[in-house]
């Protein structure tokens, strides 16, 4: 059903999560641009995560903590592991995560259904008592700490293995400049806190109409960072699901329908 009449939406998380949600927002009607403003690229050092990938055997549990954990290690982790080790445990942050991970033809033993942050995998009882549990975290470099921090605290032996790095893309803004300078933005998605810094960046030269955009985050902290970093209009996600954001912008729609009819 074409129910965004023709929303003009800016989508802002790198591929392909970004290229999937902007097909979905053409399919549901909507106008989706696509100004992806995080680049991934390989981490440092390469060495390192291939020693962590041919040594997951010896841990207890194995968690990937984004899609791009799961993208950027997946090349490894097949030449090394045909067959995941059966008894280590794998577990997501969130049913994004989780799906990449099924899609990737191995195993989800933990993840949160509704809460993708941290603390929605840190609330499951796998996660309460992790005294002489070796855990490695599949991860981005520079990430948040808190999810190490709790594990670490809990009494698991851990490892961080970083899969990739989170990069400020040497991007093409003249396009979205314009777009934002006509006012032909409607709405912007944003899932994580890089992104929001990003696109400040990358598009500061169009601040003073770029703040006044309503902007979708996905947690109770990227609605404070948005506030800090001055977005004026902040609308908050149930999570970072594309069901989720499609959610949002049907019922950005409907308000705007009610407003026009008072």
């Amino acid at each position: 059903m074409k129910n965004l009449n023709g929303l003009s939406v800016m989508v802002t998380r790198p591929a392909p999560q970004g290229e999937i949600l902007c097909a979905q927002i053409r399919a549901a009607g909507g106008r989706p641009i696509y100004f992806p403003t995080i680049e991934i690229r390989p981490p440092q050092d390469l060495m390192a995560l291939t020693h962590g990938i041919a040594t997951l055997d010896q841990y207890d549990w194995v968690i990937f903590v984004s899609p791009q954990a799961v993208y950027q290690s997946m090349h490894i982790i097949r030449e090394y592991w045909p067959q995941f080790p059966r008894d280590v445990r794998v577990a997501a942050l969130g049913g994004g995560t989780a799906e990449a991970l099924r899609q990737a033809h191995l195993p989800v033993d933990a993840y949160p259904a509704e809460d993708w942050r941290s603390e929605g995998l840190l609330d499951d009882v796998s996660f309460q008592a992790l005294a002489g549990k070796k855990v490695a975290l599949i991860c981005g470099e520079s990430g948040r700490e808190f999810l190490a921090e709790t594990l670490t605290v809990r009494g698991a032996h851990l490892t961080n293995i970083v899969a990739y790095r989170r990069c400020l893309p040497q991007a093409e803004v003249s396009e979205p400049i314009g777009l934002v300078r006509a006012h032909n933005i409607d709405i912007i998605l944003c899932t994580s806190g890089e992104i929001l810094h990003n696109l400040k960046i990358l598009l500061k030269a169009v601040w003073a109409d770029l703040r006044s955009i309503p902007v979708v985050v996905v947690s109770e902290r990227l609605q404070m960072l948005a506030k800090q970093l001055e977005f004026e209009k902040i609308l908050l996600a149930k999570n970072a699901s594309h069901e989720a954001m499609m959610l949002i912008l049907k019922d950005y729609i409907c308000q705007m329908k009610e407003k026009m009819k008072s």
